[in-house]
């Protein structure tokens, strides 16, 4: 039977690549650590690490483990978590993975509403593209996902539309283009910076320019940073197509939307969980919180 002490030893070592800063971290002193990665090799009757003048590099053995550590240490924590809400308010941790699509203003509103209910909650929250953050939540690494990609079709999990948003023909205030109607030809006329042609939306764009017989944009700028698209377009009369809750359009950051005559695309906001996750009261509490401000920003 592996040691869950063990496992939280090794996957220390395994992301720090160092037994030195991983005993730091632990309060462990080097021998006590390196003797328990030792016993852990034995235990399992295989090399997890080895060992170089520049820290230690794991092995497949240890690559394999990895990926199973991760998983049981997130199944400890939620546990943890489930016995300390049991006796209270809720309390524990929880890490979502968002899309760039909610990082302006939904995970905010969410977050801070989290704070007002269920102070005890902390979160870890970090931002990729679905392609990065749908393996981390396959190992447990996260508890949810929540972005703007279509829904994932896997038994695995639940998944709920929490928002329908909109997509727009962004450019800077005072841009040429604005204040007036906007024929599709037009705006190939202006440069384009855009999301990887993998991203849904940008999909979407082509087959606007398409429907019309027009070349879709071939855009000068290519780029899966949505603070880096914004600067750039506010600043330059480059083009581009981005859902409205990536921006806010409100508050005078030097960003408008063209009035082009196009059809309407509403892209939807997506969670996705394990169904057991919700066993855990404060992976629950955030999913309840992530709903309800689903609804408050459709309003």
């Amino acid at each position: 039977m592996l040691e869950s002490r063990r496992l939280r030893h090794f996957l220390a070592v395994y992301e720090l690549g160092s037994i030195g800063q991983a005993s730091e971290k632990l309060l462990l002193t080097q021998p006590a650590l390196s003797k328990s990665i030792r016993q852990l090799e034995d235990e399992l009757g295989v090399r997890l690490f080895d060992r170089t003048p520049m820290g230690v590099v794991p092995t497949v053995f240890g690559n394999a483990l990895a990926l199973h550590a991760k998983s049981i240490e997130a199944q400890i924590r939620n546990a943890e978590a489930q016995i300390s809400s049991l006796k209270g308010k809720a309390q524990g941790h929880v890490t979502v993975g968002i899309g760039p699509s909610v990082a302006r203003n939904i995970m905010p509103a969410a977050t801070r509403t989290l704070r007002s209910l269920q102070p005890g909650i902390a979160l870890t929250v970090i931002e990729g593209l679905v392609d990065d953050l749908l393996p981390r939540l396959r190992r447990g690494e996260l508890d949810l996902m929540i972005g703007s990609w279509p829904r994932i079709a896997d038994p695995m999990f639940t998944t709920e539309v929490v928002l329908v948003d909109r997509l727009e023909v962004i450019a800077r205030a005072g841009h040429p283009l604005g204040g007036r109607p906007v024929q599709r030809n037009e705006l190939l006329d202006y440069p384009w910076a855009l999301p990887p042609a993998s991203q849904k939306w940008r999909q979407s764009l082509d087959e606007l320019f398409l429907d019309r017989g027009l070349e879709p944009p071939k855009p000068q700028v290519v780029s899966n940073s949505a603070g880096y698209l914004q600067a750039l377009i506010r600043s330059s009369d480059y083009l581009s197509f981005l859902p409205r809750q990536l921006l806010d359009l409100d508050a005078g950051d030097g960003l408008m939307t063209l009035d082009v005559e196009m059809e309407r695309l509403d892209p939807e906001i997506s969670m996705s969980f394990r169904e057991r996750a919700l066993l855990n009261a404060s992976i629950c509490e955030v999913v309840q919180v992530l709903r309800s401000i689903g609804t408050d920003f459709a309003g």
